[in-house]
């Protein structure tokens, strides 16, 4: 009788032992997990901010871009407009001197979007903010094609047509500054947006 509580005892003590390491197994790997997950958090937060950073500066670049080729893009349409006028009165072709200084269009980048695109980091970023990136890049996608079909025309223009061409370029600066001035508040709420998001994470 003695021995039958006795060995009922240790059974019991090995059974606790054993319940006392599953669990002390299972908190280390709960432990271990919330640290790896705490730690890829902390590593997920500052590649959205490195992110958050690129796109400001993106964005501002863009539209340093804007303010420099705005006066050009409306000299260079009056140039064209009245060299077709020109044209028409004369015949003599004569190409606008102010569309010399530089090339038709500004080059967006968007490099830094593409990269927040490929590191997965957008889904961190507020929707707010997320919405008023896409609708500058969207933008800014829509005038690099408003480009490629204004130098497409070009390419098919016949010279000898001097009406056809000086209208065409008068056209394609008109419409690429319109289309700059319409990017011009959109680039400037988003950077508001990013500028936000960087300012509360650093506070």
């Amino acid at each position: 009788m003695t021995g039958d509580v006795s060995g009922g005892g240790s059974t019991r003590a090995g059974l606790g032992r054993s319940l006392f390491e599953m669990a002390l197994v299972i908190v280390s790997v709960l432990l271990a997990l919330t640290v790896e997950n705490w730690r890829e958090d902390r590593e997920k937060a500052a590649l959205t901010q490195s992110v958050l950073g690129a796109l400001a500066q993106e964005l501002e670049a863009n539209r340093a871009a804007i303010d420099e080729a705005l006066p050009y893009q409306d000299r260079s349409s009056e140039a064209f407009r009245a060299a077709l006028e020109r044209y028409e009165a004369s015949k003599e072709f004569v190409y606008p001197e102010e569309a010399r200084t530089r090339g038709a269009a500004v080059r967006f980048s968007s490099a830094a979007y593409e990269s927040a695109v490929i590191a997965q980091v957008l889904p961190r970023i507020k929707v707010d903010t997320l919405l008023k990136l896409s609708r500058v890049y969207a933008e800014q996608d829509a005038y690099a094609d408003l480009l490629r079909n204004y130098s497409n025309a070009t390419l098919q223009v016949d010279f000898a047509d001097g009406a056809r061409y000086f209208r065409l370029q008068s056209n394609e600066y008109a419409q690429l500054a319109e289309a700059e001035r319409r990017i011009l508040p959109l680039i400037e709420a988003a950077g508001a947006a990013v500028a936000g998001e960087l300012g509360q994470a650093r506070r």
